[in-house]
């Protein structure tokens, strides 16, 4: 069998997207139900649910995971009692197949650190499923006057198993039953027919008795029936109808024929082993056998073959000139024989009565594909022809899927460019080299295309993320007893790979937040004149150089006089402090660590962990987070986060004599400022600027450096989210690419800096987070 494990990855990757797809598929379903959606948009959803969960049955069984597969496949037939309108999608239900997804999601984890699906015990979830299955059947009674019974897919005990096995026995006893004959036609490039064949069996199965089927049921059951038609024959209650629609909902089937079925009397089926012999020097022998294999189909059942189908049909076959079948067939040996010979290049064709392929031992079938049989391969006269056959099966992907260490190194490899290019154009304005400074425009040019492409790969919808929170909020709702309605927009925003793997956590805290603290229980809000259900957004959209992320909603808001209590009790600020603090500023506080105004702490929130986190995060992401909040209207926090972090552009300013470097995105704009445009404020500089009054601080002041007596200075003005801010250096110098380099763990602890990067002469220059050494926006600037 073919070594699978090259395609682990890749199953893994897709298995991941496929329960993030079903998870948000299940819930929009809900979310239909409830809302009183139109029918197109419940038959939707239960569509993709359907392909998602075919897909992931079948690859699992394709990988050999078939716990995986029996857990997606029950799921799937708990599904289809929705789709049958036999039960309705309640919040019970959908708990239940959340479960199984819990259970899917957990057998991937460990197919990826163990290499198995692990122990998970389904028992007490399949017992859950059973009473689901249970309660709809009343209803498959009470409609069975006007149409026909349709038994639950895959839910049998053993003895109605058992009743079922006695009713429809292979002796003729089957008569009640009517039987029908399916023919299912795979399209021409379908990639994975032996897995799909087995899945369509494993659904007939549950729908009736296989009676007979083509190829036969051993070539099936191993994943081998390459073939372009299968046929079954089916005793069943079910209508053609339901046999067509179970069978077309598998992928990669182009159509199905479904006919009564009517053996003609007197004739009996018999085991029979053929034996065709191809002539030595025939030309495509493999093109010839093949179809001499699927017109034997045709006439019967074809339950072993040697060498194996796939031999058959490469032409691998035993000394090259003969191959051996094992059918079932009701037709005469001698129509058989006329049905083989019709083929050309057929020497001589024998059919005997019974088993007597077991003759042929394992050596002489090792032979068949043994050294010798290779090297006689190779003296034909055509050998090149045989690849011909396989040729139209042979697709490219245009996609290829890279593990992320590789762009990282990638990317690194692209900042140490970006330094030697720094480099050498401080070397050709030294030198004044014509030559040598078009040459260096040249690769600053190919360089920069370089790098955008490499960002441009590293570029991951936040959808990833945001994916994984409709059920968190859903699951959060309702343990505390509360209706949300949950919005997502802009989840096809793309951002850096590294910024997504932080920002998850980030909005944990933030949507737990807001459903804990912010949003009302259903009768508070009733009370409030507010509808019963709360609004919770979570929003992503591009503005220039960055990407906001915004988490709104519609509860109580930020009381900043409760805040300012709370923090007085736990000692973090004076009451002298609050009473000049502004209302802003009073609900900053709660990014102070050990902040909360929870009264009881529970699993969910109350410990005073969550805002600080948040806003370190941020920060080490070269951020910044804002909040806006008007009390009984709610609250929203803007996150405004660079696309890319690992090679930024940044304005290196000068102060003292040190260079230090401020990222672009950081600044709004530059001005200069003269002196006696200065205004006092409470003491403090400010700057009136196009009627906006503006802060004025000097970087020396933050660095505890001598203050400069300067007529007039150069500044940066900064958005801090809550306010601007003009910082004066002594000078701006220019704007540059920088890489972006991390302090390490002895330094990490600064606040003020995000990090350091290397100019072309080789000197280390600091990079100001401005946030965090402004101190969040805190009075006093």
């Amino acid at each position: 069998m073919e070594d699978l494990s090259q395609y682990l990855d890749e199953f893994l990757a897709d298995a991941r997207d496929r329960i993030d797809s079903l998870s948000n598929a299940i819930l929009t379903l809900e979310k239909i139900v409830k809302e009183g959606g139109s029918e197109e948009e419940k038959k939707a959803m239960i569509d993709q649910i359907f392909r998602d969960a075919h897909t992931l049955k079948g690859t699992a069984a394709t990988m050999g995971f078939m716990k995986l597969s029996e857990v997606a496949h029950k799921m799937e037939n708990l599904f289809d009692l929705v789709r049958g309108g036999k039960i309705e999608p309640t919040p019970d239900l959908i708990d239940v197949l959340l479960e199984f997804l819990d259970v899917i999601e957990g057998m991937v984890d460990s197919i990826e650190e163990n290499g198995n699906e692990g122990d998970f015990d389904v028992g007490e979830l399949f017992e859950k499923a059973q009473k689901f299955f249970e309660r709809s059947r009343p209803v498959e009674k009470a409609a069975s006057s006007t149409q026909p019974k349709e038994p639950l897919t895959g839910e049998k005990t053993p003895e109605e198993a058992g009743a079922e096995a006695e009713r429809t026995a292979p002796s003729g006893e089957k008569g009640e039953l009517p039987r029908y004959r399916i023919k299912v036609y795979f399209h021409k490039d379908a990639q994975l027919r032996g897995v799909r064949a087995f899945l369509i069996l494993s659904d007939l199965e549950e729908l009736g008795e296989i009676i007979e089927t083509k190829p036969g049921r051993e070539i099936i059951e191993d994943g081998k029936a390459d073939v372009d038609v299968l046929e079954f024959v089916v005793a069943t209650e079910e209508s053609p109808e339901r046999l067509k629609h179970v069978v077309t909902r598998h992928p990669e089937v182009e159509r199905v024929e479904v006919e009564e079925y009517h053996p003609a009397a007197g004739q009996e089926n018999k085991t029979y082993t053929v034996t065709v012999y191809i002539q030595k020097d025939a030309p495509l022998k493999g093109v010839r056998s093949y179809l001499i294999l699927q017109d034997l189909q045709k006439l019967g059942t074809v339950q072993r073959t040697i060498p194996d189908t796939v031999a058959i049909q490469n032409g691998d076959i035993i000394d090259g000139h003969y191959f051996k079948v094992l059918m079932v067939s009701n037709v005469l040996p001698n129509d058989i024989v006329k049905i083989v010979r019709k083929h050309p290049d057929v020497e001589d064709v024998k059919v005997e009565e019974g088993d007597s392929i077991e003759v042929e031992t394992k050596e002489e079938t090792e032979k068949s594909r043994g050294p010798e049989q290779q090297a006689e391969k190779k003296a034909e006269s055509k050998p090149q022809k045989l690849k011909t056959v396989q040729t139209p099966k042979v697709k490219v992907s245009k996609i290829i899927k890279v593990d992320v260490s590789h762009l990282d190194r990638l990317m690194n490899l692209v900042g140490e460019l970006v330094i030697t290019k720094g480099r050498l154009e401080q070397i050709a304005e030294r030198l004044g080299d014509r030559e040598l400074l078009e040459t260096l425009s040249t690769l600053s040019r190919l360089l920069t295309e370089l790098q955008d492409e490499i960002m441009e790969m590293r570029l991951t919808p936040v959808a990833e993320v945001f994916n994984k929170f409709p059920r968190m909020v859903r699951e959060l709702a309702r343990k505390m007893g509360k209706e949300v309605e949950f919005i997502v927009e802009g989840a096809d925003i793309e951002v850096d790979r590294t910024i997504l793997d932080k920002l998850g956590d980030v909005l944990v805290h933030l949507l737990r937040n807001a459903i804990d603290h912010g949003i009302e229980s259903p009768d508070e809000r009733e009370k409030l004149g507010k509808p019963r259900t709360g609004k919770l957004e979570l929003i992503a959209k591009r503005e220039r150089s960055h990407v906001e992320i915004i988490v709104r909603d519609d509860g109580r808001g930020i009381d900043p006089e409760k805040i300012k209590r709370k923090a007085i009790e736990k000692g973090l600020i004076t009451p002298e402090r609050a009473a000049e603090m502004s209302d802003e500023e009073a609900i900053n506080l709660i990014f102070l660590p050990g902040f909360s105004t929870k009264e009881q702490v529970t699993d969910v929130s109350g410990r005073g962990v969550g805002m600080d986190v948040v806003k370190d995060v941020v920060k080490s992401l070269n951020g910044t987070i804002s909040v806006q909040s008007e009390v009984g209207k709610g609250s929203t926090f803007i996150l405004k986060l660079p696309v890319s972090m690992a090679i930024i552009q940044a304005l290196l300013i000068e102060v003292q004599g040190e260079v230090y470097a401020v990222p672009i995105n950081n600044i709004l704009e530059s001005i200069e400022i003269k002196r006696e445009n200065l205004k006092s404020i409470g003491g403090k500089d400010v700057i009136v600027l196009r009627g906006e009054i503006i802060p004025v601080i000097m970087l020396h002041e933050l660095f505890g450096l001598p203050i400069p007596e300067k007529d007039e200075f150069p500044a940066i003005v900064v958005d801090l989210g809550a306010q601007k801010v003009a910082i004066g250096v002594d000078e701006l110098l220019h704007k540059k690419d920088i890489v972006i380099k991390s302090l390490g763990k002895m330094l990490s602890h600064i606040s003020g800096f995000a990090g350091a990067t290397i100019l072309g002469d080789g000197s280390v220059v600091l990079i100001i987070e401005i946030n965090g050494l402004l101190g969040g926006g805190r009075s006093g600037i």
